[in-house]
């Protein structure tokens, strides 16, 4: 650690971009313990802007955001401000020490080299300068939490403040504290308390899935039917695959455990849709057909982006005419609970796998129409308008 500390250099970019007249002045070029020396004598933080050259975000945030005249007056007045690379050189030994697993990471560093604040992730200028004023509040920073939870303060009001807090700085004991928060927690049914159970479902024998399958109605209107589905079945299907080394089970299987782990109100319907998918993921085309008419014909969808897309999959991969025409009527529904570019972008193709030229042209052209309204991309609709246009 000794040779780290006299040999850590803050990786440095030319002084034409990160020396503006406004916004953040970082530090060029300093060891690591002489900056944890100025922090000391100075009683002022460091912060860190732990970035990857790769990283777009990271970017962004040099574009947009620490070129910001009032976020550059805050820091410069409060921070003694460094850029690390933290994949390259003493930066991937100090993103070891600080734990980053995401990019941008900012840190908040007091001359002990502990951790004060956290943030993770992109920020407008706005948000990004509010907060990061928490940072400068002993009392509102992350490590006060730390300390207020680890000395054992469980109040609801406290464990929600907290969990914020923990959640922005992508926390590694954030799961700890959301089972900590449910269990505080007398009412599930709050939007607060879905959000978590949604995010921490912990498995199909836990308490919080099994309180969200035997409230599924009430998740599908706050998340969606189509997330609660994917995130209920992608649950138990994860479980069955760590049984089976990553082999994908038998459909049999699948629906056994559906049947075993769901109230038969949805065990059947997720089943369906189960199978459906399998048969598209495997390429059987014909049953991955029919799967699909005969769910949509048991269970309606009034979701437009979700029967968009069954009606593309069968543009792309059907060739049945009896089965398009069920495409057909999908997109039509798409397109009738809410007209975009894209939804008539496919029924136009529909259409035209189904030789209608003058339907297939009409929704062309009101795709492209809606494109141009929109500033949208319309070339491939171009393309396929093209194909029409050229057919006998």
């Amino acid at each position: 650690m000794r040779t780290f500390l006299s040999v850590v250099m803050i990786a440095c970019f030319a002084s034409a971009l990160f020396a503006q007249k406004e916004g953040i002045q970082f530090t060029e070029q300093v060891p690591w313990s002489e900056a944890l020396q100025q922090a000391k004598a100075e009683d002022k933080l460091i912060f860190v802007d732990a970035y990857a050259v790769w990283c777009g975000p990271c970017k962004m945030m040099d574009r947009n955001t620490f070129t910001d005249e009032a976020v550059g007056t805050f820091f410069n007045s409060n921070f003694i401000n460094v850029k690390i690379d933290m994949e390259k050189g003493a930066g991937i030994e100090l993103a070891q020490q600080y734990g980053v697993r995401a990019y941008p990471t900012f840190l908040f560093i007091d001359g002990d080299g502990k951790v004060a604040h956290r943030l993770v992730g992109y920020y407008e200028p706005a948000p990004f300068l509010e907060a990061s004023r928490v940072a400068t509040n002993p009392q509102l920073r992350l490590s006060a939490y730390e300390a207020r939870y680890d000395a054992g303060e469980r109040t609801p009001e406290f464990l929600a403040e907290a969990l914020e807090v923990f959640q922005r700085a992508m926390h590694p004991r954030t799961e700890e504290l959301i089972e900590v928060w449910l269990e505080s927690s007398s009412d599930w049914s709050s939007p607060e308390a879905m959000m978590l159970i949604a995010q921490n479902l912990k498995g199909s024998d836990s308490r919080q899935f099994k309180y969200m399958v035997n409230n599924i109605r009430q998740f599908e209107d706050a998340f969606g039917k189509g997330q609660v589905m994917n995130l209920v079945q992608n649950t138990i299907i994860s479980e069955m695959l760590a049984q089976t080394g990553g082999t994908l089970p038998e459909m049999a299987d699948i629906r056994k455990a559906f049947q075993a782990k769901l109230p038969p109100a949805i065990a059947e319907q997720y089943a369906a849709h189960v199978s459906m998918i399998l048969a598209q993921y495997e390429g059987d085309t014909d049953q991955f057909a029919k799967a699909a008419v005969n769910y949509y014909k048991k269970y309606p969808s009034d979701h437009y982006n979700e029967l968009n897309n069954i009606a593309w999959a069968f543009y792309e991969s059907v060739t049945d005419k009896k089965m398009l025409a069920e495409a057909l009527k999908w997109a039509e529904k798409s397109v009738k609970i809410k007209s975009l570019h894209y939804n008539n972008d496919t029924l136009a193709a529909v259409y035209y796998k189904l030789g209608k030229k003058k339907q297939a042209l009409a929704a062309a052209e009101n795709a492209i129409a809606i494109a141009k309204a929109n500033d949208e991309d319309y070339s491939g609709t171009e393309e396929l308008l093209l194909n029409i246009k050229a057919m006998k």
